[in-house]
């Protein structure tokens, strides 16, 4: 087949979705030969594309701007977008989208009425018009069924996987440019969107410190618009001294925070796969995890769960890993097993068998139904239920 990829949202701070990018476009490109990829980019997704191995720049095709990509469409057998909204939409070829979650409908209180119009727009438009839908968990494939009304089997579940270099964590590691505690520490990679639950952790990091227990905390991550203002917070909770924002680390700083950090503690309250969960298990790095979406799919028994609503159980998640040695090493060798469970292999594999069911399942009629009656509909009762906003 031959395979075109919009590859226009890609950025290096776009988090887990640039990894999955890489991972899997990584093992495709390297050991795919049965199909073509056209990467439909711009100028400025470039510097990532350049990552990739070199074969990308084969079928690569240029765009200034991304309406002139249905100039180009002729002579694909499939158009894919591993990055949630498929655009341009309907298509009168084979389409499959990647969709990791529709957080929206779990916490609605964290989006502003723009961005519920924005994913209702998009994210459910696009999970309805493509002819299959991939996703990041079973817990997403559910959720994306209900919510979306989606057929189950029109949905496929392909599991991030940690890079290579975090299983080689301890010869990769540099330790970061920047301040750094000089005790052991808790770790927290999360930018600081609302649902990554920053005000339940430090308010454990204040219950610690009300027993005497002198704990610092790593953060990387940058804070976003209508984010968490941790900083802030920190210093209202009395901890600001014991909170260290260290911003953006490239892979290599990363794996020495795993490395080096007592444990990575991860309160979220939402996840559609949560990546850094097994990034952590696979550089030996101990985890205490919420309980809540995906994560306890990901982190099996390999993790100290807890329930990220009650911050006494955060912290008390927290003394159990410190307090008991055995407890550690229990957890990172559950969590080096569990983590190679995830590999990219299998993350390829099943985006080729969905690409193959696409094309299988594709009929012509349908893209006639999206652009003359599911389309239109689709747009008109969305902006009825958001009168006076507009999609982006």
């Amino acid at each position: 087949m031959k395979i075109g990829v919009h590859c226009f949202p890609l950025k290096a701070d776009i988090g887990g979705m640039k990894q999955y990018f890489h991972t899997l476009f990584g093992e495709l490109l390297a050991r795919d030969r049965a199909n073509e990829y056209v990467f439909f980019y711009q100028e400025k997704n470039a510097e990532e594309l350049a990552r990739l191995p070199e074969r990308w720049r084969e079928n690569a095709v240029r765009l200034d701007k991304p309406r002139e990509l249905k100039r180009h469409l002729r002579g694909l057998d499939l158009y894919f977008s591993p990055f949630i909204v498929l655009k341009p939409r309907p298509l009168p070829l084979p389409t499959v989208v990647m969709v990791p979650d529709n957080q929206e409908v779990f916490f609605p209180d964290f989006f502003p009425p723009e961005k519920h119009y924005n994913r209702a727009w998009h994210f459910r438009g696009s999970a309805r018009m493509a002819d299959r839908v991939l996703t990041l968990s079973e817990f997403s494939k559910n959720a994306l069924a209900e919510h979306y009304a989606l057929p189950r089997e029109k949905i496929s579940v392909a599991h991030l996987c940690a890079a290579p270099c975090f299983f080689e964590a301890e010869a990769l590691a540099r330790r970061p440019e920047v301040p750094l505690p000089g005790r052991p520490f808790l770790f927290y990679p999360a930018n600081r969107w609302r649902h990554k639950n920053h005000d339940g952790l430090l308010r454990a990091l204040r219950l610690l410190a009300d027993k005497g227990r002198a704990v610092d905390l790593v953060l990387t991550g940058h804070d976003v618009p209508n984010g968490y203002p941790a900083r802030q917070k920190a210093g209202e909770y009395g901890v600001g001294g014991r909170v260290y924002s260290v911003g953006y680390v490239d892979e290599a700083e990363l794996a020495w925070l795993y490395r080096n950090a007592a444990m990575t503690v991860f309160p979220s309250l939402f996840e559609g796969f949560g990546l850094p969960l097994v990034e952590a298990m696979a550089a030996g790095c101990p985890v205490a995890a919420s309980n809540a979406g995906s994560i306890p799919e990901v982190g099996g028994d390999a993790v100290e769960s807890f329930d990220p609503r009650d911050p006494a159980a955060i912290a008390g998640a927290v003394e159990r890993l410190l307090d008991d040695p055995s407890l550690r090493a229990e957890r990172v060798e559950r969590g080096r097993q569990r983590a190679r469970d995830f590999s990219p292999q299998r993350l390829a594999e099943i985006h080729l068998r969905a690409f193959a069911e696409a094309r299988e399942a594709y009929r012509p009629w349908r893209y006639a139904w999206n652009a003359l009656a599911y389309g239109p509909w689709h747009a008109w009762s969305t902006a009825r239920k958001y009168p006076g906003l507009k999609a982006r």
